[in-house]
């Protein structure tokens, strides 16, 4: 989830550092006042498209960070991209006036493409927005997938999937490229006769080029150890004796004091950690061949590698694998040869995915049907009585998810004919059928965090009552953002975050700050009553509050 979001220099913010909770937090604030800075400010850091007009006038540049607690998925998206996975996720966006943008994702520097992936994965924006994911045909099927627990299913058909269209290449060069791989496996052969008569063994490159460098360097090593034995135990003055001497002194010494007697035998332990070190370095000396016929039988195989490598382009280290790949290829195209086989091959990998397919396909059905319905129950709720969610399936082209796509079609009130999820024209209409599939889906959906700016959009009373309740629910299994103006939905948010904006001398700027219980009471009755303040009206804030936590 989001834990902190910090601005500096973004539109008419001078500097914000804000903590969120889990739960329902709800932005509040007058009309105009910048509610929505704060989810421009979130996709700019998740890698939306940058603009100077973000920068705060006067200012060279704007910066946004935004600090995420790690989810699995999140974690995964980390290790694969090679950054550190600490325990929180830190992504950094600056914006400068000249129109350079740069980024950050716990310290390493990345590119936009690579915050959009990651957050993806952390912030779903649900709002009057075309971009969001909810209109993303893909999105939609992966919605469907979840909400029937679909994975194993769509697993079984990407495997078989790919065994089709392995089984489908072969058989086409196989028939239509006949000439080609007879080329090809002329060239292999060629190859392989030559890789053969070297014979490499797996990490062979490696031990042999150690042992090299150690016999290559043998004499340095014998007279800088042989210096070494020397002062340990064997020169005139070395360590062990002068060890042995100076623990005599102190055990004398120890007859009229007791301390020093622990030291001398300190230094006894000493010296048979020196003695005990002298001996396995000479073990270690005797080791060494010094035979300079194995030598130079070490130099001759090196320079055998090191002409496969000049002859074939690749490094010395990969000459095996280069082998092992010829074979391989050799066998694949002497296999080929039987068009007969390859043609039986290819149908029997073709009915295993149209059976693995035909499963999913029913599965998504079903799937879907509950889906549709269970959204369309809540929007009648959400001020789009006889509304309906119809999800359909159309077939396709095979494919590695299967053999359809998916398309959400809607219809607004009784008597309309559904068209698809994105020509729906009312914004407003987006974010309640957006805020019904995320109730219902919430228990599947990966994303820790969900945003919906204004989705009580052209409603009030008793349906904003209804939308904060869903809201409220949402936010017990997931931390929801939403940027709201009805008192009704502010009341039901765990938390209330004040957006105030200000002009001093000729300077306008935007704050936001966390609100306490009384001021809750205040904010929620300035939404009920504009700018006259009644106690009666705080009387009905404080309600609306109760009621909410009960």
């Amino acid at each position: 989830m989001l834990n902190l979001l910090s601005l500096k220099d973004f539109v008419i913010v001078p500097e914000l550092t804000v903590e969120a909770d889990e739960g329902l937090t709800c932005l509040t604030g007058e009309t105009g006042a910048g509610k929505s800075i704060l989810i421009d400010a979130l996709q700019l850091v998740l890698g939306a498209r940058s603009d100077t007009g973000l920068i705060r006038e006067g200012a060279q540049r704007t910066e946004v960070a935004a600090e995420f607690t790690v989810t699995g998925r999140a974690k995964s998206w980390l290790e694969n991209a090679g950054i550190d996975t600490a325990d929180s996720i830190l992504i950094r966006r600056t914006v400068d006036v000249k129109g350079r943008s740069r980024c950050w994702i716990n310290g390493s520097p990345v590119t936009a493409a690579q915050c959009r992936e990651l957050g993806e994965r952390l912030v779903d924006i649900h709002g009057q927005h075309a971009h969001q994911s909810l209109l993303k045909p893909a999105f939609q099927l992966q919605l469907v997938d979840g909400f029937g627990g679909t994975r194993p299913l769509l697993l079984a058909v990407h495997g078989a999937w790919e065994a089709w269209q392995k089984a489908a290449r072969r058989l086409k060069e196989a028939t239509s490229d006949k000439d080609k791989l007879e080329a090809e496996a002329e060239r292999l052969s060629w190859m392989n006769e030559i890789l053969s008569e070297l014979n490499p063994g797996p990490d062979e490159w490696k031990k042999i080029s150690e042992e090299h460098a150690m016999l290559s360097n043998a004499a340095d090593i014998v007279i800088n150890v042989r210096a070494a034995i020397d002062n340990l135990t064997s020169g005139e003055a070395n360590a062990l004796s002068l060890l042995n001497q100076a623990q005599l002194e102190l055990s004398q010494a120890g007859k009229f004091d007791p301390k020093y007697e622990e030291l001398s035998q300190a230094l006894e332990e000493a010296s048979s950690i020196i003695d005990d070190c002298a001996h396995d370095v000479s073990r270690r000396l005797d080791r060494i061949d010094m035979d300079e016929d194995h030598f130079a039988q070490l130099d001759e195989r090196l320079n055998a590698f090191w002409r496969m490598s000049r002859k074939f382009q690749r490094a010395p280290e990969d000459i095996y694998a280069l082998w092992e790949q010829t074979q391989e290829r050799l066998g694949e195209i002497e296999q080929s040869a039987d068009i007969e086989a390859l043609e039986k091959a290819e149908k029997r990998a073709k009915a295993v995915f149209l059976e693995q397919a035909a499963k999913l396909t029913a599965a998504r059905q079903e799937a879907a049907g509950k889906l549709s319905e269970a959204v369309t129950r809540e929007m009648q709720v959400l001020a789009m009585a006889g509304g309906r969610l119809e999800i359909t399936l159309p077939q396709s082209a095979p494919w590695a998810g299967g053999m359809e796509h998916c398309e959400f079609l809607v219809s607004g009130h009784a008597g309309a004919t559904p068209r698809p999820l994105t020509r729906v024209a009312s914004g407003g209409e987006l974010a309640r059928i957006s805020l019904a599939i995320a109730v219902i889906t919430a228990q599947i959906t990966p994303v820790p965090t969900l945003i919906f700016d204004e989705v009580d959009s052209g409603i009030g009373g008793a349906v904003a009552e209804v939308v904060g309740k869903l809201l409220r629910r949402l936010g017990a299994s997931r931390q929801v953002l939403c940027v709201t103006h009805l008192p009704q939905v502010a009341s039901c948010g765990n938390h209330q975050w004040k957006v105030e904006k200000s002009t001093q001398q000729g300077v306008t700027t935007s704050t936001l700050r966390p609100l306490q219980a009384s001021e809750r009471i205040e904010e929620i009755a300035r939404m009920l009553g504009g700018t006259v303040i009644t106690d009666a009206t705080r009387e009905t804030a404080a309600e609306m509050l109760a009621a909410a936590e009960n």
